[in-house]
């Protein structure tokens, strides 16, 4: 996402796809309160190969000394200057011109320091992947980011996040910025529609010190490879299973306290947190297209359960847990 400086406040602008400058606060992205500025005075906008500027002012527009007649528009370039209706006034300088990209825009950075901007992947983890304490990803079926927060009784919650819509992390607060550009649809090599269609199956060493997970749905395959994460949707698979054994309904089946669990796998509740967003992050990469991937994992009352029915879990080559929608080989 590009962003221009402004020289008169020391601060940093970022552009929205479509980015309008004018007198008029509520009609414009970036207001000039100034008497001899338009109500709707420039745009400036991602053509979807450049960052263009056009002049919709009645008292001008420059960019570097060149004065912009009446709706014209050129090419913005980096380091170019812009001016609005007075050549004297203070520059806005162009600092950034890469491609409009969906990322959350720090508000707390210094003026005059440059801002860093976080580009948001489908799935990612804040601060880092390493210690997270939230999540924004998102949600193919509602098109909308979501954050998942995790809070002091360690319940997650989960609600959207509108575009300029706020963040916070600890002291540091963020702003949603959408880009808002949609390209011709892609092509994808694994094009599944629902998380529900996959099969999980879990391949565990003897000791059950390593967990290895394929996706698979049909002759589709997805290889997950070995991770410690694994174990753990492995673990409440097993639940899902023993209470299908003991006869109760779908919908009840696999509820477990999250304490209950993290003292199974042997971890602390923040760890099993940690791999918890991890092994979200990694279906989130493996398959961006699919479907459903909230159902990964639910919760309930401070109790969560693995919200797939299609798995099998084999210990050394043995098959020792095989749920009821499981498929036959």
């Amino acid at each position: 996402m590009a962003y221009i400086f402004d020289t008169a406040h020391q601060t940093y602008i970022a552009l929205a796809p479509h980015h309008t400058f004018g007198r008029l606060a509520n009609s414009v992205d970036t207001q000039i309160n100034k008497p001899y500025i338009s109500k709707l005075h420039a745009a400036i906008e991602w053509s979807g190969k450049e960052w263009r500027i056009k002049n919709l002012g009645l008292n001008g527009t420059w960019v570097n000394d060149v004065k912009l007649s009446a709706n014209e528009s050129v090419t913005l370039n980096l380091n170019d200057e812009l001016h609005f209706a007075e050549l004297a006034d203070p520059a806005f300088k162009i600092s950034d011109l890469s491609a409009p990209a969906d990322m959350l825009w720090p508000l707390d950075t210094p003026a005059g320091v440059t801002p860093q901007p976080i580009y948001l992947s489908r799935y990612h983890l804040l601060p880092d992947a390493i210690t997270p304490e939230l999540a924004v990803y998102f949600d193919e079926q509602s098109q909308q980011w979501q954050l998942e927060t995790l809070t002091a009784d360690q319940e997650h919650h989960t609600h959207p996040v509108e575009d300029g819509g706020l963040v916070q992390l600890g002291s540091q607060h963020w702003q949603l910025m959408r880009a808002q550009v949609y390209g011709p649809t892609e092509v994808h090599a694994f094009p599944m529609h629902q998380l529900s269609d996959m099969e999980f199956i879990f391949n565990l060493s003897l000791d059950e010190e390593s967990t290895q997970l394929e996706l698979v749905h049909g002759q589709q395959k997805v290889d997950l490879a070995v991770r410690n994460h694994h174990y753990l949707l492995a673990q409440l698979a097993r639940h899902r299973v023993a209470d299908a054994a003991r006869g109760l309904d779908s919908k009840s089946r696999g509820w477990i306290y999250t304490d209950r669990l993290a003292s199974e796998l042997g971890l602390d509740t923040t760890h099993m947190n940690i791999h918890i967003f991890r092994l979200r992050k990694q279906i989130a990469d493996s398959l961006p297209t699919i479907l459903g991937q909230q159902h990964l994992l639910e919760r309930r009352g401070g109790k969560i359960r693995f919200g797939c029915e299609k798995f099998k879990i084999y210990k050394g080559e043995a098959l020792t847990v095989e749920s009821p929608l499981a498929t036959t080989e």
